[in-house]
C-alpha cells in the first residue's frame, strides 16, 4: 500500500510540474516530464506534438498566467498511471484571454528515468 501511495504522489509531481512549467515557461522542466513522442489533444480537438506545442508557447501564441486546482485524481497500475484532473486555467490561446475550466485526462508510464506524460487530453467542465 505504502509503494502505490508513493508512486501515487509521485504521478501528481509530474503533472504539478507540467502546469508549473507552462506557467513559467520552463522548457527544461517541460522536456523533462513530457515524452518526446507525447500526443496532447486540445480542448478543440486539435492534435499537436510535445515540439508543436512547446513551439507555440515559444511564440507566445499559447501563453499561460495561472492556474487553480479544483480536483485531482490519480490511478496508478504497475508502469502506467492515468490521472483527471480539474483547473480554471487563466491563459491567453491564440489571442483570447480567458479563465478556461480545464479537465484534463492525462496518460503517464514509468520508464527508468521516472514518469513521464504520453497524453494529455483536455476538455471543458
Amino acid at each position: 500500500m505504502t509503494t502505490q501511495i508513493n508512486e501515487e504522489r509521485a504521478v501528481a509531481q509530474v503533472v504539478h510540474q507540467q502546469v508549473q512549467g507552462m506557467l513559467t515557461k520552463n522548457f527544461e522542466l517541460l522536456n523533462q516530464v513530457i515524452s518526446s513522442n507525447a500526443k496532447l489533444v486540445h480542448i478543440t480537438g486539435q492534435v499537436q506534438s510535445k515540439a508543436e506545442w512547446l513551439e507555440q508557447i515559444r511564440l507566445g501564441r499559447m501563453h499561460y498566467f495561472g492556474s487553480h486546482e479544483v480536483l485531482f485524481q490519480a490511478t496508478v497500475t504497475d508502469n502506467q498511471a492515468q490521472v483527471v484532473m480539474r483547473n480554471e486555467l487563466d491563459a491567453r490561446i491564440y489571442g483570447f484571454r480567458n479563465t478556461w475550466p480545464l479537465q484534463s485526462k492525462i496518460k503517464l508510464v514509468k520508464g527508468q528515468s521516472g514518469w513521464q506524460i504520453i497524453e494529455s487530453q483536455a476538455s471543458m467542465y
